[in-house]
Formats: structure tokens, sequence, C-alpha cells
């Protein structure tokens, strides 16, 4: 009889549903200053956390320079480029993969509102931002990236979390724009 209740028991763990334990992730997808594209981006995966920051590292360029951003909450990093003077800087992390590798949806998702779109600033965070040498075109940065399944998922998973724009600027003093690329960062 005891093993007859050892088997049931066993039996009942086994079948027992499995919750599914919702993966911590950021989306970072890349837009290109000057012509709105597309250009690729990189889902990253995370430990848990209770909240999501993104705090900032900031080398102004003397002659070279660079930024990081990191989850501020698990001190892991979320991007890292060097920023040169007269030159070009190179982004370092994370390695971006291309457009191509992003699958996409027929119905556009829309923008959230102005109040849930926020600009990383690095340059001085108490500099108001009317006063950026660069402010993002929400709208049109939107719509490089608003057909995508990811950007989908992640809006429907976490629809009151901050859209985060982060501008990387790999030259500066005579900087070439070409060369600058808008950061869309989502949080699931």
């Amino acid at each position: 009889m005891g093993l007859g209740l050892l088997l049931v028991a066993c039996s009942d763990e086994t079948t027992a549903p499995v919750e599914k334990v919702k993966e911590n992730k950021v989306l970072m997808l890349k837009v290109d200053l000057l012509t709105s594209a597309f250009e690729g981006g990189k889902e990253l995966t995370f430990d848990e956390a209770s909240a999501f920051t993104i705090g900032v590292d900031y080398e102004s360029p003397g002659d070279f320079g660079g930024i990081k951003l990191k989850y501020q909450e698990l001190n892991a990093p979320l991007f890292e480029g060097t920023i040169h003077w007269m030159g070009r800087g190179e982004m370092s992390y994370p390695e971006i993969d291309t457009p191509q590798s992003f699958a996409t949806v027929d119905s556009a998702v829309a923008l959230p509102a102005e109040s849930m779109l926020e600009v990383v600033q690095y340059l001085d965070p108490a500099m108001p931002l009317d006063e950026w040498p660069y402010l993002p075109e929400y709208a049109t940065l939107w719509d490089a990236v608003d057909n995508l399944k990811l950007v989908k998922d992640y809006r429907a998973a976490n629809p009151n979390s901050k859209v985060n724009f982060f501008l990387y600027t790999p030259s500066v003093g005579v900087g070439n724009p070409e060369h600058w690329d808008w950061f869309i960062i989502l949080k699931n």
C-alpha cells in the first residue's frame, strides 16, 4: 500500500502544470541618424531584477572618450563604445544582428504616448532636453521598427514601460553625423 501511494504521488508531481517564468530581456534596436533606416539590433537576456534603470558612464572626449550604458540594478552592460574627437570611435558591445534576422508583422505597432518616451541623457543630465544638439524625431525613428515582431511582443508584454532613445556619436568636434545612430531600447 505504501508503494501505491508513492507511485501516485510521483505521477501527480510530474503531470502538474509548470508555471512559465518570464525572462528578463532588453531589446536594443539601431536606427541610422540621417536616413532613419533600421540597421539591426540585439536582444539581451539578464538575471531577474525588480526594476530597469539605464545607468550611464560617459567619458567626455578630450581626444578619446567613450560611453557605457548599463542595466543599473544588475550592473550589467547594455552598450559600450568609444568616442573620438576629430576621428571616429567604435561600438564594442553588443554585437548587432542584421535587420534580416528580425521577423516582421503585417500591422504596425502604435507609437507609445509621448509620456512613455525618454531620451538617455549623458552630456549633462541637468541640461534641459530642448537644449540638446540632436533630439529624436520619435515618430520617424519608431516608423523604422514598428513592424518588428519583437517590438510587438515587448510592447504587449510590458505596455507601461518607457521606450528609451539613445544617440551614439562615435565622432565629435568635426564629427560626421553619417556615423551616428539612434538606439531604441525596450524592456519586456
